[in-house]
């Protein structure tokens, strides 16, 4: 998948994020919450993502779910490694289930961190 970000505010669809309410994360400064994918036949699909985990090894990943107006106790993620293609950042969809696993168990450990604090 090829990188279109869009900066939209807060990734829970408010205009603005000064009093919103909702929990933003720490995402470093030259990503938005909700960015836009193009997947290889050219289809455009808006993600929020949810969380930005480092493995030991220094490779990044996003953790995203398709940006939608419902709430839903249960969503779907997507696991996307970061790479640097020269100058331009892209996200590739992790395929290799034990990396997934890796990758997810981490991000379901830094969520349950945030949760205690």
């Amino acid at each position: 998948m090829a990188n279109n970000e869009e900066l939209n505010g807060c990734a829970s669809g408010c205009a603005g994020c000064s009093g919103c309410g909702h929990d933003h994360m720490d995402l470093p400064e030259d990503m938005s919450p909700i960015i836009t994918l193009t997947d290889e036949d050219g289809k455009d699909t808006k993600f929020e993502i949810l969380d930005v985990v480092v493995l030991e090894d220094e490779r990044s990943f996003l953790i995203a779910t398709e940006a939608t107006d419902e709430l839903e106790d249960d969503v779907e993620v997507i696991i996307l490694e970061i790479k640097q293609e020269g100058e331009e950042e892209v996200y590739d969809t992790v395929t290799d289930e034990d990396l997934a696993k890796k990758v997810f168990d981490l991000f379901t450990k830094q969520q349950e961190e945030l949760d205690e604090e």
